[in-house]
């Protein structure tokens, strides 16, 4: 593929940042059947699920990071949002401040606060991490992660995610790519009285790509998730010490 062609989605996102996508309140939740608030459930799954954007390896007990996100998603089941937001796009933007902290002995831990530009959908997340391979000149690093985020802010319903993954990454020079696979546990409960509508506990596999481009103190990392037939795309800038 070409490299302009590889690109495009980024600086799309990167136009994104001036706000041009901004989406309503999740507010009518009584107007969809369960099939939609299924379909709902899982979109926002791939919105709010915990994304790292950092390669496998740790960043020790003295390391620290903090960082800016922008993720860019395409739902797969755009019109559950359309009815219950008023929105008329098929993509959700949502930018994050992330920090990581190195821990002892390979472990890591971070936490995140995102939230939906002109929405009521707020998110509060953690990960922690252990370095399973840390890495080094020849070596990749391997890390499992487990993850948490939670939805507020929307009085008809209540969401959270829970996933398990594995990151896989090599460094080259001023360049880490890494690979990941997890598997991500969505369950939404609807509010909504007199309403027929039914909790929605998914369980779905996702796979992600991205590369970390270290710029000395800064680092940026892009990254492409894929998950239930959505697919994310992720800018972060971070800090690191």
């Amino acid at each position: 593929m070409p490299t302009r062609q590889w690109l495009a989605p980024f600086l799309t996102l990167a136009l994104t940042f001036g706000g041009n996508a901004y989406a309503g309140n999740i507010s009518n939740l009584g107007t969809i059947s369960q099939a939609g608030f299924q379909g709902l459930t899982q979109d926002l799954g791939m919105v709010l699920s915990y994304k790292d954007m950092m390669p496998a390896s740790p960043l020790g007990i003295t390391g620290f990071d903090v960082g800016v996100t922008g993720t860019d998603t395409r739902l797969a089941n755009a019109q559950a949002w359309h009815d219950v937001t008023g929105s008329n796009s098929n993509n959700v933007f949502l930018p994050s401040i992330q920090v990581q902290k190195g821990l002892p002995l390979g472990f890591g831990v971070g936490v995140a606060y995102s939230a939906i530009p002109g929405s009521n959908v707020h998110v509060v997340g953690g990960d922690l991490s252990y370095a399973i391979i840390g890495g080094g000149l020849v070596a990749p690093a391997l890390t499992i992660r487990g993850t948490y985020t939670k939805m507020t802010g929307v009085s008809e319903m209540d969401l959270n995610t829970r996933s398990v993954e594995l990151c896989l990454s090599k460094g080259f020079v001023f360049i880490t790519p890494y690979i990941g696979v997890g598997r991500v546990r969505t369950v939404g409960t609807p509010h909504v009285s007199g309403s027929s509508l039914s909790a929605v506990n998914l369980y779905n596999t996702k796979g992600y790509v991205g590369a970390d481009i270290n710029l000395g103190l800064m680092n940026l990392d892009l990254e492409v998730d894929r998950m239930a037939g959505s697919t994310s795309y992720g800018v972060n800038v971070g800090w690191r010490l």
